[in-house]
């Protein structure tokens, strides 16, 4: 049990870092009218039994370009995460939600991460740790 926490705490620090860190640009065109009101998800449900919404009208052009091309860099062997544009994290088999993270509180960089029972092999999350690692950063807690 502490070896599957570890290993859930080092994979949402290492998501963090890879998301943080990259300085990379890669020139993806998104139309403003497009996204004014839309939501995109990079599911990686099946990885690490988590699923993340972008709320795209709230990121600029740069981390919106970023989000995209940053979602199948979530591997696990052959798995990767799935980005899908004007779309939601399923509810199904979800147990709760961390709302509100804020990536870097100088560019308002701010998403919601949902997370799943069920859908990834060694990830069954449970609310309690849901919502320590909600807590960690700086996130609004939300069962289901």
């Amino acid at each position: 049990m502490i070896y599957t926490q570890k290993m859930k705490n080092i994979t949402i620090i290492c998501a963090l870092l890879l998301t943080i860190c990259s300085n990379e640009s890669y020139g993806v065109q998104i139309d403003k009218t497009d996204v004014l009101n839309r939501v995109d998800v990079c599911d990686t449900r099946n990885i690490t039994g988590t699923c993340v919404e972008y709320t795209l009208s709230e990121l600029d052009d740069w981390y919106q370009e970023f989000v995209q091309r940053a979602c199948p860099r979530n591997k696990r062997g052959q798995l990767v995460g799935i980005y899908n544009k004007d779309a939601r994290c399923p509810s199904v088999n979800r147990v709760a939600r961390c709302e509100g993270i804020i990536e870097d509180p100088a560019e308002r960089y701010e998403y919601d991460k949902h997370y799943y029972v069920g859908t990834a092999d060694n990830y069954s999350w449970q609310p309690g740790s849901v919502q320590v690692t909600c807590s960690k950063v700086s996130g609004h807690f939300v069962p289901e």
